[in-house]
């Protein structure tokens, strides 16, 4: 057989096969010095993908989002007193020096605009803070309390919180320029905390976010391995009961986390925040070939063979499940590439690589390295593990119930799949224990939500931001925008002209409303923009050819329901009221609520094609329609049980989560082609009954089984604790579907084939019957030669 063929070769030339793995290992490992990090935002997206194509057109019309907000908790819970204003003054005239600041807006350095007699004052809201009296602070607390600018937007309701907000132009790529900034701003926070006992100062805003991605990618790729490995030298000794074939697994895996990584490097990919899980990933795949090549190897030596025809033995039995799950494993992942976000599909395709490259080295280096290391004579002394008989026989004597059984169970689990929905949150993704996720939880609870969407609204024509028409629907999108649950502040141009009407008028309340002409507005806004400093222009909200503004939105809680809630009304209403200006909102929040909505969508296209193709392949493989065919019903349960259980305790599903059904679907093939493979050789070559073939797969392979299981979900359920949750509830997931299918295959498989082969048997029965009950059948076979009847 090809097998025997291709096993005696591999052990044959197994020295020479090995030099050659480690020489191609210096190739790759060259390539692994060419690594970069990427962790702006955008990687998440397509360049053409809808919503970034929104946001990039804002960021050309109007200035860079890029910022760093300083959340500055007075000491004594009151802002608006001597020495508080004097440090939020310093901090301010400090963030100026910041490394590519732009612009710092503070309640020091607000532009206040008031009558004095005909003319408009334009000054900063506070000069000289440390001279200020109890008459100015009362003034300067009123005045700051009850501007729609700055309430809720630079200062919390109950002044015990203000915001300096420094605005950024990184250059491009940005990686360098982040870390640099955020440096310079922790240490700057700190020297003022240091200074300031009780001061709390936290960073948010865009550019922390994105220096969060870098660094929660650095974790994981440096930090989540080196301990998943430690996981699996404990567990394979623990497991495997032998050193040697411990060490060999080590071997392996480095030599699989070179190669994937190596390639990765020549390819030209940039890890980023997803991506820099393929190493653990990597790690915990390239035990399941190898285990099962081991624990066979051993098994041999223990009956007597020498350690070359025990590797022999294990792989002409293992070599064609072993292809066979790397292959339908990297399918799975491959089927990634139908995600609508760029890393998971750079992480679909490296772990199908290293998968593949996994496999080639179990079949070079490993037999070598294997048969190298291993002490024939402690190998035989070592325990047989745990002897999987007594199970066996308990499922086939409990074959109904528990047949019945199972599938009652997960399809009741499975039927809780809808309780979930995508419910993103761009902060979300970050743990708690992270200086981002504490940051925007500290604004979110004391001054403000974190979540913004902008609307660019463009009259067409230059100045035309000044036609009373134009302000007047800009007046009444405001005003319904301000009185949405989700909304917490909208920073608008109307507010500002509604102001400076008032000015202009002897600060008359009654003249808080819009100017009554193009003429009046125009020169309200020239003269308001000649007193402004330089800096603090209009540029965030106005073109500079007045053509058109942005409408910025603050939503409080918001994850993407909400988001995409509040959009889908915003849209309406602008098609229904002005529909001449209808404009999508533009936000990092939306593009990720969008995008998680996409990607579930690609994904289940993308994994019901895996399944075709998977479900074909072991057709091929097992030549047999029958055993294909019923390989589908164990490999597809187990995500859905697992999305079951999901929905019944925690219901979100992020951006992570809709990648589980393809990463999960290569692996959970594992298991029912390994037993699936072992059944088919004890009926095929053995002869057995069913029952025997069941007992024979449980004997064969139930323990390798389980323990690829165990280092499998130890490997996955490390990503749990990256602090990136995206990765975290991926690992989680993934973790948990791995040990379902181990337990839908141990009861469910071998129940379904013996139900098969008794159905089958039933029908062949019936059909020998009904053959001896036709009477045309009988004359028919009477006419056949002697051994050509039917019964033969």
């Amino acid at each position: 057989m090809m097998n025997d063929l291709l096993a005696n070769w591999l052990v044959k030339y197994r020295f020479a096969l090995a030099l050659l793995s480690i020489l191609t290992l210096g190739f790759f490992a060259y390539g692994m010095t060419t690594l970069k990090m990427n962790t702006d935002f955008r990687i998440f997206f397509n360049d053409d993908y809808p919503s970034l194509v929104a946001y990039d057109n804002m960021e050309t019309i109007y200035s860079r989002s890029d910022n760093i907000l300083f959340l500055v908790g007075a000491a004594d819970g009151e802002v608006f007193t001597k020495e508080n204003l004097t440090i939020i003054e310093s901090l301010t005239e400090e963030a100026w020096k910041l490394s590519f600041s732009t612009r710092v807006d503070s309640i020091t350095n607000y532009q206040h605009t008031y009558a004095e007699n005909d003319d408009l004052i334009v000054e900063q809201l506070v000069e000289d803070a440390s001279l200020l009296t109890n008459t100015d602070l009362a003034r300067i607390k009123e005045i700051s309390l009850n501007d729609a600018v700055l309430l809720k937007r630079l200062i919390a309701p109950r002044s015990h919180v203000t915001v300096v907000h420094v605005s950024l132009e990184l250059p491009e790529p940005q990686g360098k320029a982040v870390i640099k900034v955020m440096t310079e701003a922790r240490a700057l926070s700190k020297r003022f905390m240091d200074a300031n006992p009780g001061l709390v100062i936290h960073l948010a805003g865009q550019t922390p976010i994105n220096n969060a991605f870098n660094e929660v990618a650095t974790e994981d790729f440096s930090g989540l391995w080196p301990i998943m490995l430690l996981l699996i030298i404990f567990f394979s000794i623990i497991l495997l009961r032998s050193v040697s074939a411990t060490v060999s697994l080590m071997i392996l895996i480095v030599s699989g986390i070179i190669m994937t990584m190596g390639t990765t490097g020549w390819i030209g990919w940039a890890i980023n925040s997803v991506n820099a899980t393929a190493p653990t990933i990597i790690l915990t795949l390239a035990v399941a070939d190898c285990v099962h090549l081991l624990a066979t190897y051993l098994q041999q030596i223990r009956e007597g063979d020498n350690k070359v025809e025990a590797m022999s033995e294990s792989l002409r039995i293992n070599i064609q499940p072993i292809f066979l799950t790397s292959f339908t494993t990297a399918i799975g992942f491959l089927s990634m590439n139908f995600s609508d976000s760029p890393p998971f599909r750079e992480l679909g395709n490296i772990a199908a690589i290293g998968v593949m490259g996994t496999l080639i080295y179990t079949l070079t280096l490993l037999p070598a390295v294997a048969i190298l290391l291993t002490n024939t004579k402690q190998a035989r002394k070592s325990k047989k593990t745990i002897n999987l008989a007594p199970f066996s026989r308990w499922i086939i004597k409990n074959q109904n119930v528990i047949f019945i059984g199972t599938i009652v169970v997960s399809l009741g689990f499975i039927s809780m799949v809808p309780l979930n929905s995508l419910n993103d949150d761009t902060i979300g993704y970050f743990h708690k224990n992270t200086e981002i996720r504490q940051a925007s939880d500290y604004a979110q609870d004391n001054i403000s939500g974190v979540q913004r969407i902008g609307y660019s609204f463009d009259t067409g024509t230059s100045g035309g931001i000044n036609e009373p028409a134009f302000l007047q629907k800009m007046e009444a999108f405001t005003e319904w925008v301000r009185v949405q649950p989700e909304v917490d502040h909208i920073y608008t141009y109307s507010d500002i002209i509604k102001r400076l009407n008032q000015n202009m008028h002897g600060d008359d309340p009654s003249y808080y409303r819009l100017p009554q002409s193009r003429e009046l507005a125009s020169q309200y806004l020239l003269l308001y923009e000649m007193s402004l400093p330089f800096g603090l222009d209009l540029t965030n909200q106005v073109s500079a050819d007045k053509s058109s503004l942005r409408v910025t939105v603050t939503l409080k809680n918001a994850r993407a329901n909400k988001l995409l809630g509040f959009e889908d009304r915003v849209q309406v209403w602008l098609q229904e009221n002005a529909p001449e200006l209808a404009s999508p909102g533009a936000s990092i929040a939306i593009m990720f609520a969008n995008i998680g909505q996409d990607n579930i969508k690609g994904m289940l296209k993308g994994t019901a094609i895996a399944l075709i193709i998977i479900s074909l392949t072991l057709i091929i493989a097992f030549r047999s329609v029958k055993y294909g065919l019923l390989s589908l019903i164990p490999n597809a349960f187990p995500a859905g049980i697992a999305f079951g259980i999901w929905g019944i305790f925690v219901g979100n599903i992020n951006l992570g989560a809709a990648v589980v059904f393809s990463i999960t679907l290569g692996i959970v093939v594992d298991d029912s082609v390994h037993y699936l493979s072992k059944y088919i050789r004890s009926r095929k070559e053995n002869k057995s009954s069913p029952e025997e073939a069941v007992h024979y797969a449980f004997e064969h392979v139930g323990m390798a089984l389980v323990i690829t299981t165990i280092i499998l979900t130890v490997g996955f359920f490390t990503l749990y604790f990256s602090n990136f949750d995206v990765n975290s509830t991926m690992g989680l997931l993934v973790s948990g579907t791995i040990v379902i299918a181990l337990v839908f295959d141990m009861l469910f498989l071998p129940t379904l084939l013996l139900k098969e082969e008794k159905w089958e048997r039933r029908h062949l029965a019936k059909n020998e019957v009904n053959a001896t009950k036709s009477p045309s059948l009988q004359d028919s076979s009477n006419q056949e030669p002697e051994g050509d009847s039917l019964a033969s």
